[in-house]
């Protein structure tokens, strides 16, 4: 009888176990069909929190909205939950909540933080982001930002009356910022800013004036007054961002055309130097075997690779004076085109390509040694496609000077040049046809008349005569 007993116990015993086995199971199941997650997972297990890297991280809060971005990431067992939330006077605001996130790997999350709107007040906030996985232990991640809250915006005052430009041309406007000292300042016209500089590094009469700036800008040649009007603009660091008008006209030039011409041997030539270039070497399958097609093609392609070759030392500058008074012509001819002309390129007469020319073109008889334009600092030697052998100088302030189609160059980036310096050769290479000098100039990366920077009247006018008044309007006359 001790024995059936004891067969009875264990039997009712094995049964609560595999009751017990099975409402386990079952609740896991439910477990992970409500929350997606699999319990059988080792992930389920995992220790490792959830990582959050800011994309765009305030600095402060200001009277204008403020971008936030962030991205959390959990490679485990997946997030379950991200909130962000501000906090001021132990009133926390909440700015974002994701909840229930199913196990995904990454969440991406952007706000449009508004100080005002959120009632908060001029002193210092809490920003705080929380992250969740969903983990057995729901592994957590935090991180906490102190901010200033400050609604005070720069103030610009506008010094020089009257700025009076030629649409392709450039111009120059002096300007004062008030009350903070900027983060960054100058003309912004079309959703791009032209930098402006402290004035004291252009003059040094102004280097008690800490708060003059000046600003080189371009008036582009495509510039449509009605939709790319022009304004200053000075921002703090924390994001507030003021505003003036300043008096500027652009005047309407009159642009010339002319045409390159190509023959068949020519095209041929152009286009087998356009493909045997490297950075072609991924294009050749999409040549069709026309020769038209195929040169509209790559000239397009080459043009577009060199100009984002050509960005980033374009975009580099000093912020001194490096140059000094009229620019000089590479060489010593003529050139045979002004900057924005119509160009058109031709194959046995029939239209490749059209559209503004950039620069202006000095063809030669012979070889001849180019000159720098003004002084200034080499930041770009190299070979491309389409402009040939190329150099790029610096002038400071926003103005590169650049120097295409050489058969060879006499500096290295990094050089410090002179004005009238020889600085390369004349040559053929890239698109040209015959031994010449293409010349640009940039400013702020933006192709300008170089025509303006060669006329003595020109610079005396925009940018001596201008100098002298804001010397006048602040220090006052010799002696006063």
């Amino acid at each position: 009888m001790t024995y059936d007993r004891e067969r009875g116990a264990g039997g009712f015993l094995a049964f609560l176990v595999i009751l017990f086995l099975s409402v386990v199971g079952a609740g896991l199941l439910a477990f992970s069909d409500i929350t997606k997650v699999n319990p059988f997972e080792p992930a389920f297990f995992e220790e490792d929190p959830p990582v959050i890297s800011w994309e765009k991280e305030p600095l402060g809060l200001g009277g204008d909205p403020v971008p936030l971005a962030l991205k959390v990431t959990d490679s485990g067992s997946g997030l379950d939950e991200v909130l962000v939330r501000v906090s001021q006077n132990n009133q926390p605001r909440e700015l974002a909540r994701k909840r229930s996130l199913g196990g995904i790997k990454s969440q991406d999350i952007t706000i449009q933080l508004n100080p005002k709107e959120l009632g908060l007040r001029e002193g210092k906030a809490e920003l705080q982001i929380l992250a969740f996985d969903q983990s057995l232990w729901s592994n957590s991640s935090r991180i906490t930002k102190s901010l200033v809250v400050d609604f005070l915006k720069p103030r610009i005052e506008v010094i020089t009356p009257q700025q009076n430009g030629v649409i392709g041309g450039s111009e120059l406007v002096y300007y004062k910022v008030i009350g903070k000292s900027p983060d960054s300042q100058g003309v912004f016209s079309d959703g791009v800013i032209y930098p402006g500089f402290p004035a004291k590094y252009w003059d040094p009469s102004f280097k008690s004036y800490d708060d003059l700036y000046l600003a080189f800008f371009p008036i582009p040649h495509d510039f449509n007054e009605s939709k790319d009007a022009m304004s200053l603009l000075a921002r703090d660091t924390i994001g507030n961002v003021a505003t003036a008008h300043f008096n500027y006209k652009a005047r309407q030039r009159r642009w010339g055309a002319f045409t390159f011409a190509l023959d068949t041997a020519k095209g041929e030539a152009l286009k087998s130097a356009l493909v045997s270039h490297p950075s072609n070497e991924s294009i050749k399958a999409r040549l069709s075997g026309d020769l038209l097609t195929d040169l509209r093609y790559l000239i397009k392609a080459s043009g577009r690779h060199d100009e984002s070759v050509l960005s980033d030392p374009l975009s580099q500058t000093e912020g001194r004076k490096l140059w000094s008074g009229t620019f000089a012509r590479p060489v010593s001819s003529s050139p045979s085109n002004s900057a924005g002309d119509q160009r058109t390129i031709t194959l046995n007469g029939q239209e490749l390509l059209k559209g503004p020319a950039l620069g202006a073109r000095f063809q030669v008889s012979t070889r001849q040694k180019v000159v720098a334009a003004n002084s200034g600092r080499v930041t770009f030697v190299d070979t491309l496609p389409l402009s040939g052998t190329t150099l790029i100088v610096d002038h400071g302030f926003g103005l590169s000077s650049l120097y295409a189609h050489l058969s060879s160059a006499l500096v290295k980036p990094g050089e410090e040049v002179t004005k009238g310096q020889p600085i390369g050769q004349t040559g053929s290479s890239g698109l040209a046809q015959s031994e010449e000098v293409y010349f640009e100039l940039r400013l702020h990366g933006v192709p300008v008349s170089p025509n303006e920077w060669w006329d003595d009247s020109w610079v005396s006018d925009h940018i001596q005569n201008k100098t002298a008044f804001v010397q006048r309007t602040l220090i006052g006359e010799p002696g006063e």
